[in-house]
C-alpha cells in the first residue's frame, strides 16, 4: 500500500497562538522536512508575513504555500486539494502542517482528506490522511467567553437587529474535534482560573491530549506525525454526519464575522 504523508490541522480562535507555535516548529532543531499552508482571512497573509520574517526558508528545508483567497473553511476546496497534492508529489516533505483560519471549524478541513473532489478529481486521501487535529485555546480569554454575555453586537459583528449569538459555539467545535488541546497563555490566569478552563476543555473534549502552556512553546512531535486521529471514530461522529448531510455554511456567514484591509 502506498505510503501516505501525514497532516496536522491547527485551529484555534483569534490570538489563541497559532502563529506563535506555528514559529516554534519552524525554528526547532529537528530533522523533518516540513511543508506548512498558511492561511489569514484577511486580504493580506499577516501570518504568513510574521513566520517569513521568523526563519530562513533555505536553511530549514520548510516551505510556505500561500493561500489568499479567503476563509480557508469556505473556500479551501480546489486550493487546498491542489497545493496539498503538489506538496506530496514533490517528494520532498515528510509531513503537512495547515494553520486554519481563526473562524475555522475543523471538521470541513478534516472531510476534504476523505472523498473524490468531484470538480477537480483529486482524491488527497491517496498523497495524505489526517493525522492529528491540534486545536489552540487562548486561556486568559476562554472564561470570558464561555460565562460572559458579550454578543456578537457587542463587537460590531451581527447579521441582523435581533442577533444575540456568541462565538462561543465556534469555539466548542474547535475543542470538541481536535486529538491536542494545546491550553495557551496558562501564566496570565491565575491557579483557580486555570483549574475552571482545564475543567471546560476536559469536559468538552475527554480523550484527547491536552497540554498546558505559554507562548505556544510545544515540542513537534507533540503535534506532528503521532498517529492520534481516528477517521473511523471520527466519521462515526454525530457532527461529522451533520457536516455531511447539510450544506457547509462558511464561518463568516455562520457567526457574522468579516474582515477589511
Amino acid at each position: 500500500m502506498k505510503k501516505t504523508i501525514p497532516v496536522t490541522v491547527l485551529s484555534g480562535y483569534l490570538w489563541a497562538g497559532k502563529t506563535t507555535l506555528l514559529k516554534n516548529i519552524l525554528t526547532q532543531n529537528h530533522q523533518k522536512k516540513v511543508a506548512v499552508i498558511v492561511n489569514d482571512m484577511a486580504e493580506i497573509n499577516i501570518d504568513n508575513r510574521l513566520i517569513k520574517n521568523q526563519i530562513d526558508i533555505t536553511q530549514t528545508n520548510e516551505k510556505l504555500v500561500e493561500m489568499s483567497n479567503g476563509c480557508i473553511c469556505c473556500t479551501l476546496r480546489e486550493d487546498l486539494l491542489k497545493e496539498v497534492k503538489k506538496l506530496c508529489t514533490s517528494g520532498n516533505y515528510d509531513e503537512i502542517i495547515i494553520e486554519s483560519t481563526w473562524v475555522g471549524e475543523p471538521i470541513p478541513v478534516a472531510q476534504t482528506f476523505s472523498y473524490v473532489d468531484e470538480e477537480t478529481g483529486i482524491d488527497l486521501s491517496e498523497y495524505a490522511h489526517i493525522d492529528t487535529m491540534v486545536s489552540v485555546v487562548d486561556a486568559s480569554t476562554l472564561l470570558d467567553y464561555f460565562y460572559g454575555k458579550e454578543t456578537l453586537h457587542d463587537h460590531q459583528l451581527a447579521l441582523w437587529e435581533e442577533d444575540e449569538r456568541t462565538v462561543t459555539n465556534l469555539l466548542v467545535d474547535q475543542i470538541e474535534f481536535c486529538d491536542v488541546c494545546i491550553i495557551n497563555k496558562r501564566s496570565s490566569i491565575d491557579k483557580a482560573d486555570q483549574q475552571k478552563v482545564l475543567g471546560i476543555v476536559r469536559g468538552l473534549q475527554t480523550q484527547a491530549k491536552i497540554i498546558t502552556t505559554d507562548y505556544s512553546d510545544v515540542a513537534i512531535d507533540q503535534i506532528v506525525d503521532t498517529g492520534l486521529f481516528d477517521f473511523e471514530k471520527a466519521s462515526r461522529s454525530a457532527s461529522w454526519i451533520k457536516e455531511l448531510e447539510h450544506e457547509h455554511i462558511p464561518e463568516t456567514e455562520e457567526y457574522g464575522i468579516s474582515s477589511f484591509t
